[in-house]
């Protein structure tokens, strides 16, 4: 296990509703973000501070919201985070123990337990209404009267079917964005305006709310975007060893 060492380093694949890292994931502080994580290993553990104690091994999922920290990690693993809106969690925690820790084996496993939407079609207007105005603001009576329905109701919905509040999943998908704007190799301020932040306080202090890192830990990651067109992923910055890994991968 490699112990205090808060740098990122390796490959992130970005999909629509999920992102998988292969390599070092770094040291973290406390923090809690909407998604699931899972955390896998082939050699050496995972060692997290949870809500409960000390956790360790090589297969660790952590539902959204538990409160974390990554205290070691082993030298080669995969972190993989699922919106919990698009995932069949009590499949994937039937198949955590024989989950592979390589992403050419990993995703045949991992993308039939993703949806492409909710069911509801209110609320796949709202999120397609959501989508389409970041990011820039995006009100709530804009969202409700997409989704025909009352901004009580709209929330409530939120809560019910995507277990998050609306302005919870509006600070994701900024935050998302933003990650994806500094791993490509821009600047935090610019990275922090192209996803909609009012500045590079409000960025840095929600990253470190939802991820317990600076963004500069990132800056050694290769970024590659999962398509879902049956083409392969698209390469990003950086010169990581790693993109092979996802030649090959369908959706």
């Amino acid at each position: 296990m490699d112990r205090f060492n808060p740098h990122w380093a390796g490959s992130l694949l970005l999909g629509r509703h999920f992102a998988l890292l292969q390599g070092h994931a770094g040291t973290t502080g406390a923090h809690a973000h909407y998604a699931h994580q899972l955390l896998l290993a082939s050699d050496g553990q995972w060692l997290i501070q949870g809500e409960h104690g000390h956790q360790h091994g090589q297969r660790l999922l952590l539902p959204s919201f538990q409160s974390h920290a990554v205290l070691a990690a082993p030298a080669q693993g995969c972190t993989l985070w699922l919106e919990p809106s698009h995932v069949d969690l009590p499949q994937l925690q039937a198949q955590l123990a024989t989950l592979p820790c390589d992403p050419p084996a990993l995703l045949p496993r991992l993308l039939p337990l993703i949806a492409t939407a909710p069911r509801d079609q209110r609320l796949q207007a709202a999120l397609a209404e959501l989508d389409a105005r970041l990011p820039e603001r995006v009100p709530v009576a804009a969202i409700a009267n997409a989704a025909h329905l009352s901004e009580s109701q709209l929330h409530r919905r939120f809560q019910q079917d995507l277990a998050v509040s609306l302005r919870g999943l509006v600070l994701w998908r900024r935050l998302r964005e933003a990650l994806v704007q500094v791993i490509d190799g821009h600047s935090l301020t610019t990275s922090a305006h192209a996803a909609g932040f009012a500045d590079l306080a409000h960025f840095s202090r929600s990253l470190r709310r939802m991820f317990g890192v600076h963004a500069q830990h990132l800056a050694g990651l290769q970024l590659h975007h999962y398509r879902d067109d049956g083409t392969k992923p698209g390469g990003g910055s950086g010169g990581g060893s790693c993109g092979s890994a996802w030649n090959g991968a369908h959706s």
